[in-house]
């Protein structure tokens, strides 16, 4: 007995730890978890998903389906009864701008779970009409997800069976209340149609398999997908429009959004003697880098290419902060740690030199005191790492670390904000416009 103790307290300190911190780490990943919001990219649409436990089960894959398309978030609980999305929906939307918000309210109002008022047709279109007059305050395209089928038999909780003629009833409540509001509706409910012994989990369960959830997913992205697609694209960056002159030199600049606040400078300083562009995109950290590259990169023959990355690298982010970028530096995790940055940055150096370009590395810009994501000194140890490769590779280093940390605190948007003001933006540009200069200059005389 003793023994079988043992061998179990072995088990549980050696497993359960690792068990943990898997559970944890799912919980963080946007892909996995519904209720681990994305950090932004701020060059995607954003997109709101709001509903019960059925658009609580498709999150994740929608997420998925529209990587590199959108920003897809969901408010941390389930949304519930049409009254109770009523009370909250505000809250839920919070201050952020929606592009689209796809929006379902129905099973509970059928089944009426948790309620001492049940749901009418009647209730559940005056609480629609209620929710649509708030919803339509974001400016946002606006779905409606009809409410998938009930289940075959007497639901499980309810204890009830709800008829095909009832979910009826309340889906063309809502039909009609999103025709008069100019409302799209997302069919959920033919989705499913007839497939309900193949989908949903059980003849008293209304929720759905590995393959209902797929199904639901790919119509709820599609119709997303479908709506982006139509609607204007989000402002870019300001990137001047420039006119290419096929005798001048072509430089391309690769960085986040402090080289997108001085990308426009440079441009001007060097007109009509290089050619400089950049991504339409903040590049991020190195893990982005490696997949974007290529297409960054394009077909163009490039004689100088400045680059950097490393501010998205260091951050510290947490899905439950409310800090703009789920920026936590408390209790958040780091994007990229030190050793697989160095890594990243090892094999983006080479395929940048692949190019025959003349490469120039910026050093990360300084990290001010009272950063909510980011450690002070932080890009410190990432730029030395950065040096060793640039180095190594006979790369030219163009030290902005060193310039921004001559800053007054009037060069800084705000106190612990990494981005600078119109004139600490000019300083920067003065910099990497003479850098660039002088190494295309070099490249003209090879």
């Amino acid at each position: 007995m003793k023994l079988y103790i043992n061998t179990l307290l072995v088990f549980v300190f050696l497993f359960c730890p690792l068990a943990s911190g898997q559970d944890k780490a799912a919980k963080g990943d946007p892909f996995k978890h519904p209720y681990a919001n994305p950090v932004d990219n701020t060059e995607l649409p954003r997109v709101l998903l709001i509903g019960d436990s059925i658009s609580i089960g498709y999150t994740a894959r929608v997420r998925k389906l529209l990587a590199e398309k959108a920003n897809v978030h969901r408010p941390k609980t389930n949304c519930r009864w049409s009254a109770f999305g009523d009370e909250n929906i505000e809250e839920w939307m919070g201050d952020g701008k929606w592009d689209v918000i796809h929006f379902n309210f129905g099973l509970w109002d059928w089944y009426g779970w948790k309620q001492e008022t049940k749901a009418t047709p009647e209730s559940y279109a005056k609480n629609l009409n209620s929710i649509i007059a708030k919803l339509k305050k974001s400016k946002a395209k606006l779905i409606f997800g009809m409410t998938t089928p009930p289940c075959i038999g007497s639901e499980r909780s309810a204890k009830l069976v709800v008829t095909e003629d009832r979910a009826k009833e309340f889906n063309d409540a809502a039909r009609e209340v999103m025709k008069n509001h100019g409302v799209q509706v997302n069919d959920l409910y033919a989705v499913i149609g007839d497939g309900r012994t193949k989908y949903q989990l059980g003849e008293n369960d209304v929720h759905y398999n590995d393959a209902g959830k797929d199904l639901l997913a790919a119509r709820v992205a599609g119709t997303i997908g479908n709506v982006l697609a139509g609607k204007k694209k989000r402002k870019r960056p300001p990137t001047p429009k420039t006119t290419s002159q096929e005798e001048l030199p072509n430089a391309l600049i690769l960085g986040d959004s402090i080289s997108i606040a001085y990308t426009p400078l440079v441009i001007k300083k060097l007109k009509d003697k290089i050619n400089v562009t950049r991504p339409r995109a903040n590049c991020g950290d190195t893990n982005r880098y490696r997949g974007a590259l290529p297409k960054w990169l394009g077909d163009k023959k490039w004689d100088v290419i400045h680059f950097n990355v490393g501010l998205h690298d260091l951050c510290y982010r947490h899905p439950d902060s409310k800090v703009q970028g789920n920026r936590d530096k408390v209790n958040g995790s780091i994007a990229v740690p030190l050793d697989e940055y160095e890594q990243n940055l090892e094999k983006i150096v080479t395929m940048l030199k692949a190019t025959g370009a003349k490469l120039i590395w910026a050093s990360t810009t300084i990290v001010p005191e009272g950063e909510a994501g980011r450690i002070l000194g932080d890009e410190v140890k990432y730029n030395q790492v950065a040096e060793r490769i640039m180095k190594k590779h006979g790369v030219e280093i163009n030290d902005l670390r060193e310039l921004s940390g001559t800053f007054p605190a009037s060069y800084f948007r705000g106190p612990g904000d990494v981005h600078f003001t119109p004139e600490g933006s000019e300083k920067l540009a003065s910099q990497v416009a003479a850098s660039i200069s002088q190494l295309a200059a070099q490249r003209s005389n090879d």
